[in-house]
């Protein structure tokens, strides 16, 4: 059997790779995810003149492994770069062990390359796939802890068969919850809140000129508008729900949230906060408010991939977050020579969320 490598092509081989996906995303099963309406809105929704880019690993007729991107942009300090955001990357259980993980990553990267690309991203959780993208030319560039803030420990401790602390537990966390409100969050008249479901989106006045300001002050940032979030928040299935900080009828923070399911735990995922500079401290207001609005989920976790320097930065621990031990990692692949790669390798440069990837 031979192997080869070859641009993807949906209209030949899609069933194949819904059934490749189901394979080695067996958790996937049964959730919208899987669905070819999922794949259609992913890799062929965004902008018919930037087409996302797949390619396939195949035995003979067999497809066996799947790398694909979808094209994100970034401001670096004054430039603007094209990203491939690498997503979805997989190696059927027959292919496992035998290299076609870091074939198909050097293939696939070097087309990247050809189509323009100025890098690659990715965020992988599992350490055991990052010597895989090494040996592919990717480099690991700094970690994303996974934080988290509990509302309640219910089914948590449940699915550990500690039911019985439960109780307890509650109480120790609400009085918590009161005293680091009490002496850690700071109050401005000015500011207030506003909600919106994603569907909505439209009717909020400002945005792009919130995210152009916010921009500015990012020295390598996702290029997030009107357009942009049409799309992300456009999956088949998924609700989202839109908070906005604001003073003086001014747009001074965003943040952007779901309901999810981690470990049979209900929680609120918050894909991205973004917030001016001189308001990081009020951090606070958006997130009371995203609990306050989604308290008919019954969510228990809130969970939000972030680095150490913008946890920081936005003092989240002041609103009750904490690490947890899990970690994302940020890697990349150049392509382009002339970037300044002193620059792409500070952490404090960035601002990278869970909107950057695919994920949520």
């Amino acid at each position: 059997m031979s192997l080869h490598f070859e641009k993807f092509d949906a209209g030949k081989d899609l069933i194949k790779q819904r059934k490749l996906f189901i394979e080695c995303f067996p958790e996937t099963l049964g959730t919208p995810v899987e669905t070819v309406n999922h794949y259609q809105w992913k890799f062929h929704s965004k902008d018919q003149k930037e087409c996302s880019v797949e390619y396939g690993a195949y035995l003979d007729n067999d497809l066996v492994g799947y790398y694909a991107a979808i094209p994100y942009h970034y401001k670096f300090k004054e430039e603007h770069f094209k990203a491939a955001m690498v997503c979805d990357v997989m190696t059927g259980i027959k292919a496992r062990g035998k290299g076609v993980f870091t074939k198909l990553g050097v293939y696939s990267t070097n087309q990247f390359k050809e189509q323009g690309f100025d890098f690659s991203t990715g965020y992988p959780i599992r350490k055991e796939v990052i010597p895989g993208h090494i040996k592919a030319g990717w480099e690991i560039l700094f970690k994303l802890p996974l934080y988290g803030r509990f509302l309640r420990f219910d089914s948590f401790l449940s699915k550990r068969k500690l039911k019985f602390l439960t109780t307890f537990a509650n109480i120790i966390l609400f009085g918590w919850s009161y005293l680091i409100s009490v002496f850690f969050h700071k109050t401005k008249r000015t500011l207030n809140c506003k909600s919106f479901n994603s569907d909505k989106l439209l009717e909020i006045e400002g945005l792009n000129d919130f995210y152009e300001k916010w921009g500015k002050e990012i020295p390598i940032s996702l290029v997030k508008n009107r357009e942009f979030l049409l799309w992300r928040l456009g999956a088949p299935q998924k609700k989202y729900k839109i908070i906005t900080l604001n003073e003086n009828n001014n747009l001074v923070g965003v943040l952007i949230a779901r309901e999810t399911e981690k470990e049979g735990v209900p929680c609120i995922g918050i894909l991205d906060i973004s917030i001016l500079q001189g308001y990081e401290k009020y951090s606070h207001y958006l997130v009371n408010k995203v609990i306050d609005e989604m308290k008919d989920s019954k969510a228990e976790l809130l969970l939000m991939m972030m680095s150490k320097i913008m946890f920081k930065r936005y003092q989240l621990f002041k609103a009750s977050f904490l690490k947890t031990p899990y970690t994302f990692y940020l890697i990349i692949k150049l392509l382009n020579e002339k970037i300044n790669t002193s620059a792409l390798k500070q952490e404090a440069n960035w601002h990278v969320m869970w909107i950057d990837s695919d994920d949520l």
